[in-house]
């Protein structure tokens, strides 16, 4: 294919949004004109809006060296270092820069974002301070300074100014963002009926990231009545958040009555446990597709056209959980194969008669930025030394380097066999149910096993908005929380659990 029609291509893909089609496509054009700075700086961006750290960094770097030393370049350079934890790296590059041009906020504001990474809250202050004095109503400084204010000691300032960022920002992506962010500020600090009405800003409205439903009955609304009603919801946002905001469907099921019908479309994976746990209601699957640039929801194997009004799962938030008060005491609303939980209890018996404690310890996604609020595998080793325990990976994705790392220290973790941790989620209801304990952060494995009932000892910061400011977790009274003193610093949890662990089994 000529440099022409692969140029095409890629942006014929990058207007569908269709990312990885036109990385693809820049990829084979810098193949055929490695000397274009041009297509290398599309590649870049690219490589940056898809978190491919190292070929960003690697792109970015070729660009500086052939003489692109604009603002935007070495900030984007800088930052795709700061998401690989190259802090050090990072910080010498804006530094330098700097030290040139002290007038520019961009540089600034980069220094302040490396050490929110680092968990350098009252360091990375100064920057966004100095950011805002160079330019006091930039919105971008003021919004990065509210989230480390968030992160911080001073919840106060921090809502004051992600307050003022949420109505502020014109374009709808940054206004989007600070929306969510003012939302699930609110959130943490126990203001729940506001949060839920900022937290509105998670469909995204106007950008591209906003999904549109294929429905075409109305939508419904909290002033609407339920009773007697056949309503269609959809489950939206990540996997962990769809089995956490489930946790109101009984809710649901009670108000829409004997006379009402819910039908309920889900992630592929989780339609049979769904099914099993709701069998009042119809539960089908949801796919999610680019459709000439627009990100669509569709349900094809469901009958939503006879629906009196659709909604999103958590459109019900506002309805049912307004208050800490208003989440019940009980609330086990996932049901596992019986059979399944038999198979796993037998399985686990014939590994050892000690306690079986499932660990995990990490997401999907990564990034420096996100990576700080999930506890470092290295962190583990002196919970993993304990011999009165059976440890079992629940850890889903690739974690063949941190098991290797535990085996050449001597510390068993046991890989269950005949389980696929990431797809096979009914099958994971099970194993967790089967299984005496669950270690490890809020993600879509310990959601489910709190929603199964099982006892789940999540690792939690303390400004987390899934806390909704309270000093237990909310949604699954089987949770029990370990919070480290501060952000990163997560000894001191993991100390606690260990000790727990003992103190729970009799060590």
């Amino acid at each position: 294919m000529s440099l022409k029609d692969l140029m095409a291509q890629a942006a014929n893909a990058e207007a569908e949004l269709n990312l990885p089609g036109a990385l693809e496509a820049y990829e084979l054009a810098l193949a055929l004109a490695p000397e274009s700075l041009d297509i290398a700086g599309r590649l870049a961006a690219l490589a940056f809006r898809l978190n491919q750290w190292p070929m960003a960094e690697k792109l970015l770097a070729h660009l500086i060296t052939h003489g692109q030393h604009d603002i935007e370049t070495i900030a984007s350079f800088a930052a795709a270092l700061r998401e690989q934890a190259k802090f050090d790296e990072a910080i010498d590059v804006l530094k330098t820069v700097l030290g040139q041009k002290p007038e520019e906020l961009a540089l600034w504001e980069g220094i302040g974002s490396i050490m929110v990474a680092q968990g350098d809250i009252s360091n990375a202050l100064t920057f966004f301070n100095e950011a805002l004095r160079l330019t006091p109503g930039n919105l971008h400084a003021r919004f990065n300074r509210g989230c480390a204010l968030m992160d911080g000691d001073d919840k106060t300032a921090g809502l004051e100014d992600l307050a003022a960022c949420a109505t502020a920002f014109h374009d709808p992506d940054n206004l989007a963002s600070a929306q969510i962010a003012y939302g699930q500020a609110l959130l943490a600090t126990g203001r729940i009926a506001e949060g839920w009405r900022a937290y509105e800003g998670r469909e995204r409205y106007g950008t591209t990231r906003q999904v549109h439903y294929s429905l075409w009955s109305r939508r419904w609304r909290e002033n609407q009545p339920l009773a007697g009603r056949n309503l269609f919801v959809s489950a939206e946002q990540g996997l962990g958040d769809e089995v956490l905001f489930a946790s109101i469907l009984p809710d649901l099921i009670r108000d829409l009555g004997p006379d009402g019908h819910l039908s309920l479309g889900v992630e592929p994976r989780l339609v049979p446990l769904f099914q099993r746990s709701f069998p009042q209601a119809s539960v089908g699957a949801h796919r999610t597709q680019i459709i000439d640039g627009v990100l669509q929801r569709s349900f094809p194997d469901m009958d939503t056209g006879a629906s009196d009004g659709w909604a999103l799962m958590g459109d019900f938030l506002p309805l049912y959980r307004n208050r800490i008060e208003d989440f019940p005491t009980a609330n086990t609303f996932l049901k596992p194969d019986p059979q399944r939980v038999e198979h796993w209890r037998d399985y686990l018996n014939a590994l050892s008669d000690k306690p079986k404690a499932g660990i995990l310890w990490k997401s999907l996604k990564s990034g420096a930025q996100r990576d700080r609020y999930f506890t470092p595998f290295e962190q583990w080793r002196d919970v993993l030394k304990l011999e009165g325990v059976t440890f079992i990976n629940l850890q889903y994705g690739d974690c063949r380097e941190e098991l290797a790392q535990a085996v050449a220290e001597g510390l068993s973790i046991h890989p269950p066999q005949g389980i696929d941790l990431k797809d096979d989620l009914d099958d994971l209801a099970a194993l967790c149910t089967a299984i005496d304990v669950i270690l490890g952060p809020s993600n879509a494995t310990s959601n489910i096993a709190a929603a199964c009932g099982v006892s789940t000892w999540m690792l939690s910061p303390a400004g987390s908005w899934l806390r909704l400011g309270a000093e237990h977790y909310p949604w699954y009274p089987s949770a029990r929380l370990f919070t480290p003193p501060h952000l990163g610093d997560w000894k001191p949890a993991m100390d606690d659990m260990r000790q727990a662990l003992f103190e729970r089994f009799k060590l």
